[in-house]
């Protein structure tokens, strides 16, 4: 009797443990996530298995959200990997995802997203409160810690800022690549009278940027506030620097 009360117990504690894993909210996902990061799920429905929340990008005073619904769905388990499926959007197709203990591998995608998100990055971008369309687009990448394996090209497309009444200002490609180790950037100006080009390298939340910009010359006095907010002048030019 006592071993089938314990046989019956350890099938009870078992069921139970199933059943908490299949349907656990998908706010404890939402807790996973804001433990080591700064994103944050709002308003998370489903579970987390397959759900939905908007997305926040939070600075440790506030939380800027993200508009229109993040949707996940978990494929497959195996024994290296957790394979998922995000949907949004702001992504021109669902994207494939796979979370495993050494990082984040993505499947080669695109995305358009308003550049006003870019306000959410903290500075210089909150003062600058751009405007425009960013384009994004991805190869197969994989993040292991601060190291990159693939390119990512945003195209910064009609940018504006709240702070000149230039419009536009021009059109800007960054482009972040790495070969396994901290991926470098290399900023370059497409077209338009405000100039932007420089370069610099990511080692996890650490940036270090430096560039220098300038206006076409007929657009200089235009363009003269603007530029004194981007760094510190060098004759004509100003001499762009992040070190975060």
């Amino acid at each position: 009797m006592a071993v089938r009360a314990l046989f019956i117990a350890l099938v009870v504690v078992l069921a139970a443990a199933a059943t908490i894993a299949v349907r656990a909210p998908a706010a404890w996902l939402g807790d996973w996530l804001a433990s080591r990061s700064n994103l944050r799920l709002i308003d998370a429905r489903g579970t987390i298995w397959s759900g939905s929340a908007l997305v926040g990008v939070s600075n440790g005073r506030e939380t800027t959200l993200v508009p229109g619904r993040l949707e996940w769905r978990v494929e497959r388990l195996t024994t290296n990997a957790l394979v998922g499926r995000l949907a949004h959007p702001w992504l021109t197709a669902p994207l494939d995802v796979s979370l495993g203990a050494h990082g984040i591998a993505l499947a080669q995608g695109r995305a358009r997203v308003p550049a006003a998100v870019l306000a959410a990055a903290g500075a210089p971008f909150n003062t600058l409160r751009p405007g425009g369309v960013l384009d994004v687009a991805w190869t197969d990448a994989a993040l292991r810690g601060a190291a990159l394996r693939g390119e990512v090209q945003i195209e910064w497309r009609d940018a504006q800022s709240a702070l000149s009444t230039v419009v536009p200002l021009g059109s800007y490609r960054l482009r972040i690549a790495g070969d396994g180790n901290s991926p470098t950037l290399d900023l370059q100006t497409l077209s338009g009278p405000l100039q932007l080009r420089g370069t610099g390298k990511m080692s996890g939340s650490h940036v270090k940027f430096s560039g220098v910009a300038s206006a076409e010359p007929a657009m200089r006095p235009a363009l003269d506030g603007l530029l004194g907010l981007l760094g510190m002048r060098s004759g004509d030019k100003v001499m762009l620097a992040i070190d975060t």
